[in-house]
This record gives structure tokens, C-alpha cells and sequence, in this order.
């Protein structure tokens, strides 16, 4: 049996097993990732590890998320001058676009987004660090695997959509040179029809990523028991900077 202190909301907590993804917070629901989000910006940004009610109230602090969890980012919208977007819902936020407030952040929140976006997703990554100021740094996490290549389920995806059959969900596309393909194994996370998994990372691959953008220190998060953090080898989060 697993005790720990949730840093999200300040629960005194105790789990069998501590999973990535399910939630092992009787209190706000939190898992994991989640408290390891909280673990890693509060160490980045302040020195230590603190509870996300203990973050000190400082408005020069400039930040910036995707898809962040709502327990998460009240918080911080009240601490510190953040913003919440998102990639399917308002307020939305494009990571294939280039940003018009480049070199504006001092950090960044970008947690299993990347595996959702078309390709090719180079251009997220280089993106994602034009977002930073120069000494900034990114809080990431998206779904990887130990061995291989990076997979892409949709490689030549040019002019699609998500077709909706009784049969079930298809993505259909033509690619640039005219092709006409059609997919039906389609993988989403969070329910069908919600987020499309694009592809399947690959650890090399991920780095590969990263470093291509200009991402040149990068390390992978490491356990914290006091706050229930543990992790399985694989799809570990990162912390970049440049």
C-alpha cells in the first residue's frame, strides 16, 4: 500500500498501485502524471518541491498550457500569469501554427498532446521552443516506447477528416500526390471521436524530437514517493529546456 500526500490538493492518500494514467486520489482525482506536473514546474520554477496551494502568488511568472487538467490550472491562473488552451476546444491553441507570442514564456505545460498532432510533428517541436524565453523550460509528457522507431499511423495525411459509419469511425484521406486512402483501426484517447492517437513514439525518436528543435538539456522524471509518484520504465515525462 502506497501512502502519500497529493501535492494538487493536499489529501493525505493511500493506493494499492500507482498507475501513469488512473486516478489515486480519493480527494481531486489526481494521478501520476498529474502530481508529477506539479512536482516538476514547482521544482523548475522555485528550487524545491512544494504543494501546488503553497506556489507563491508572483505574476511575473509567465506560463503557458495545453490541455491542462481544470485542478490544476485554476490554481495556477491564480498564482502566477498562466493561461490554459487547448488543441480541440475553446480557447484553442494550435501547436502547428507558429506562435505570435514567441519567446514569451517561462514555462511551458505540454502533457500528451504531441501524439494528437498531424504531422509532421517536427514543426510542434520547433514550435514548442520558440514559445520559451531564453532561459524557460517546457514540463512535457506524451505516451512512448522503450525500443524502435517512432511509429506514424498516418504518415502521408494531407487532406482528411474523421468519417463517422455505423461500422464505426474511419479517417479518410488524399494524400498530396492525389492518393485516396482510407484507415478504420483508429486509436483515441479519451473516447472514440475525441483525440486521435497520430502516432506512437519511439524514446530515440522523442529525443530525436527534441533535440532537433533546439532542446539541448533534457532529462526524464525520476520517482517522489511523498507525493505518489512512480513510474514504469517506459512513457516517462521529460523536462526540456534549451
Amino acid at each position: 500500500m502506497s501512502r502519500f500526500t497529493c501535492n494538487v490538493c493536499g489529501a493525505n492518500c493511500s493506493d494499492e498501485s500507482l498507475d501513469r494514467e488512473i486516478p489515486s486520489c480519493a480527494k481531486c482525482g489526481s494521478n501520476v502524471r498529474f502530481r508529477w506536473i506539479v512536482h516538476a514546474l514547482s521544482t523548475e520554477l522555485f528550487g524545491s518541491s512544494i504543494p501546488l496551494k503553497k506556489f507563491p502568488r508572483n505574476k511575473k511568472i509567465r506560463g503557458f498550457g495545453m490541455s491542462d487538467p481544470d485542478s490544476i490550472a485554476e490554481k495556477l491562473v491564480k498564482r502566477l500569469d498562466y493561461r490554459n488552451t487547448f488543441y480541440h476546444r475553446m480557447p484553442r491553441f494550435d501547436i502547428m501554427e507558429k506562435p505570435a507570442d514567441a519567446g514569451s514564456y517561462d514555462f511551458v505545460i505540454a502533457s500528451e498532446v504531441f501524439e494528437h498532432v498531424p504531422p509532421p510533428v517536427q514543426t510542434a517541436f520547433n514550435n514548442l521552443a520558440a514559445l520559451l524565453k531564453p532561459d524557460g523550460v517546457v514540463i512535457f509528457s506524451t505516451p512512448w516506447e522503450s525500443e524502435g522507431e517512432t511509429i506514424e499511423h498516418f504518415p502521408d495525411l494531407h487532406d482528411w477528416q474523421l468519417v463517422k459509419l455505423r461500422s464505426g469511425n474511419v479517417l479518410v484521406n488524399r494524400t498530396a500526390d492525389g492518393a485516396l486512402q482510407a484507415f478504420d483501426e483508429l486509436t483515441f484517447h479519451g473516447g472514440p471521436g475525441t483525440t486521435l492517437e497520430m502516432r506512437m513514439f519511439s524514446h530515440d525518436g522523442l529525443v530525436a524530437n527534441c533535440q532537433a528543435a533546439g532542446f539541448s538539456k533534457i532529462s526524464f522524471a525520476e520517482e517522489y514517493p511523498d507525493y505518489g509518484i512512480a513510474w514504469l520504465p517506459w512513457s516517462r515525462p521529460m523536462i526540456l529546456r534549451k
